[in-house]
């Protein structure tokens, strides 16, 4: 069943969702500001060459970005573009992906032009428009668009075979900031570029990505730089108009599992710069975690218990992914939960599904064993060991188990195939580092099972949890300021992230979680923050799915 999203309301009355499912999804641009406005195409924009664009992988993944993220959003071809400009039709905002769209007639260069002096808002990304549409060459001295951007690139004439470099992103204060970008992301402390800061993923050193060398054209803010000072991501006024300018291959790198930046950008330039609404990623606009527990060993067992006695999972609900053999590292180490004998923790788990936590599977029965060496070469070795596990978890609970973490992160393609084929919902992975709920790109391709959602890690920058801090050169008090920034960020941008940790690590990480589980109750008196099951998660954004963007106007809210 889809719902008609907007409703025209009575002059000044709010608008309304029909869905009752849905309600308190919407959050309105007028929040932060915004005058009324009439536009003629109430969505935005993603401008493709020709209607073929639409089959290209890159065209999907920036699609399925804004559509995840809750922006309306039509395609549009050069061409009927041309024509919009010159017929003077409103449009509420113009994106210009990257590499599906490289070649731009000189027509095109200049409708865009005419469209951003106009007031239009504009984003465009890396080599987006840099070609020539007849000769397939460069511009003669820069990109056409460098006016508009307010930077200088793509600047072959010149800088020839340096006219692309690879290397770390550094954001300054003020980009972390307007941009939205969640606490654990970027690292001030140990950056070589300060007052910038260096983006960060969790187990890489550092991230390296591609853009265009550059040199200014303007006076736009710059929030993101190279090492060397070229500028990543600017906003620069052009006429009356606005251009986001983001010098990375942001679609390209989300079909390489690095959806971040692209979904992150999206939101600024949907909200800040075309001043759209976004239909929000969680129940009724209440932010919040998805605490994910890993228990892969019998070292777990006392602490879980003494957790129980002291009322810590009456909280939640959490997801608590377990791995139920015998052993551990190899056959015979007894170091397991040995699930099927051990009466103690079949009690636990039961009593935990009945508090309405998510008893989930943690991969195949034996952890280490599992994590280092499963592949893709092995299904027919380490398959029966995904399933014995599986029955062994839905025994217990007395129903199947629908969420699942990998151990160690290592998920064969094969392993995804099988858990869609048993009906699971939801799994803890460490691509898309940071994101909220999204279905992830493997090997530059979109994902093959549409109800099965991915839940991205959120870490503090090369590290995820407090089983992390031994030898990583962080301190205890970093992991808590970090968790305590992560589940305000959750609160007050309305969206979930998970965190995961391992129960073990309460042994001696107690200053890092319980502080977390009091902030925790502090947010959620104010109605502002709440624990998410995966699965719940799960089938709230697959009915979100169902909702169809069919009209709307500024009604003078």
């Amino acid at each position: 069943m889809t719902a008609d999203l907007w409703k025209l309301c009575k002059q000044h009355r709010p608008l309304a969702l029909t869905s009752v499912l849905l309600a308190l999804l919407l959050i309105f641009a007028t929040i932060n500001g915004v005058e009324a406005t009439q536009v003629e195409n109430k969505a935005l924009v993603l401008l493709i060459p020709e209607k073929n664009s639409l089959t290209e992988t890159v065209t999907q993944a920036w699609l399925d970005a804004l559509k995840e993220e809750g922006i309306a959003v039509s395609t549009m071809t050069d061409h009927d573009f041309i024509k919009a400009v010159a017929n003077k039709t409103r449009l509420a905002g113009v994106i210009l992906p990257d590499s599906i769209h490289t070649k731009a007639s000189d027509l095109l260069i200049t409708s865009l032009h005419d469209y951003v002096e106009e007031g239009g808002k504009l984003m465009v990304t890396f080599d987006a428009a840099t070609l020539d549409l007849r000769t397939s060459a460069y511009a003669i001295n820069h990109s056409r668009l460098s006016d508009l951007t307010g930077v200088r690139y793509a600047m072959l004439k010149t800088l020839r075979d340096q006219t692309t470099a690879n290397g770390p992103i550094f954001f300054s204060p003020e980009g972390e900031r307007e941009l939205g970008i969640q606490p654990g992301k970027i690292d001030y402390l140990r950056s070589p570029k300060k007052p910038f800061g260096i983006l960060t993923t969790y187990s890489y050193k550092e991230l390296v990505y591609s853009y265009y060398r550059t040199e200014p054209e303007g006076t736009g803010k710059v929030y993101a730089r190279s090492a060397d000072g070229d500028h990543i991501v600017t906003v620069n006024q052009f006429g009356k108009g606005t251009v986001l300018f983001a010098n990375l291959a942001l679609g390209y790198l989300k079909t390489r599992s690095d959806g971040y930046l692209l979904h992150r950008f999206l939101l600024y330039f949907s909200s800040q710069i075309a001043k759209q609404p976004i239909l929000l990623t969680v129940p009724d606009a209440v932010g919040g975690i998805v605490l994910n527990l890993h228990v892969d060993s019998n070292a777990s067992h006392s602490t879980l218990l003494e957790l129980e006695q002291e009322d810590w999972f009456k909280q939640g609900p959490y997801s608590i992914h377990v791995t139920a053999g015998p052993d551990n590292n190899i056959d015979g180490d007894k170091l397991g939960l040995n699930i099927p004998q051990n009466m103690e923790m079949q009690g636990f788990l039961r009593r935990q599904a009945r508090q309405g936590h998510d008893i989930g599977n943690h991969g195949g029965w034996a952890h280490n064993d599992y994590g280092h060496h499963v592949s893709e070469s092995n299904a027919a070795r380490y398959l029966p060991y995904l399933k014995l596990n599986n029955d062994t978890i839905s025994g217990v609970i007395g129903k199947p188990a629908v969420s699942y973490s990998a151990p160690m992160g290592n998920q064969p393609i094969w392993s995804t195939q099988w858990l869609a084929e048993q009906g699971f919902k939801a799994y803890y992975t460490t691509a898309d580092n940071g994101m909220g709920p999204t279905r992830s790109y493997t090997n530059g391709k979109p994902s093959a099972y549409p109800q099965l959602w991915a839940f991205p890690v959120s870490s503090l920058h090369t590290i995820a949890t407090m089983d992390d801090l031994p030898g990583s050169g962080y301190e205890e008090n970093e992991m808590a300021l970090f968790v305590r920034g992560l589940f305000s960020y959750a609160s007050t941008q309305h969206v979930a992230r998970l965190f995961y940790f391992h129960p073990t690590a309460l042994q001696d990480k107690k200053r890092v979680l319980y502080p977390m589980m009091q902030h925790a109750k502090q947010l959620a008196s104010t109605g502002t923050f709440r624990f998410y099951s995966m699965p719940a998660l799960a089938d709230f954004r697959n009915h979100r799915e169902t909702v169809d963007w069919v009209r709307y106007c500024w009604c003078g809210i």
